[in-house]
């Protein structure tokens, strides 16, 4: 089963992308699921177009595969701040606020494990919101 690499980030508006890494499928929605679903459905009907037209076209769009999410730290800081504030981030990844503001500012980038403390931080906030019940 081959493995493909998508990178996801978040647009200004909150909506999510998953872009396919090394080609030209993406897709957009709500949720990571959402945009991942939406470029299956493109992978599907490009693949499904050449098909007719007799056209090549990669040979993995034939194959079972998974999905290797790797998130756009940036984006996603950039977003979470209309949210939460560095100062708080800081305190639940252990990352100097300063160094998140850089950051999400996007004058350095985040090593993978930072990445990972930051997205891991990110849901564990969202979480507490997604368990209430009014």
């Amino acid at each position: 089963m081959k493995k493909l690499k998508v990178e996801i980030g978040w647009a200004s508006d909150g909506t999510v992308s998953a872009m396919l890494e090394n080609d030209l499928f993406a897709g957009m929605g709500d949720t990571v699921e959402e945009a991942i679903a939406d470029m299956k459905t493109g992978m599907a009907l490009y693949r499904d177009t050449m098909k007719e037209d007799g056209r090549s076209y990669p040979a993995y769009l034939d194959e079972a595969c998974t999905f290797e999410l790797e998130y756009d730290a940036v984006s996603a800081l950039k977003y979470a701040r209309e949210y939460i504030k560095d100062t708080k981030l800081s305190e639940m990844t252990g990352i100097p606020a300063a160094q998140l503001g850089r950051y999400a500012n996007d004058k350095s980038k985040p090593r993978p494990a930072q990445r990972r403390k930051i997205i891991e931080a990110l849901h564990h906030f969202s979480a507490a919101f997604a368990s209430i019940t009014l």
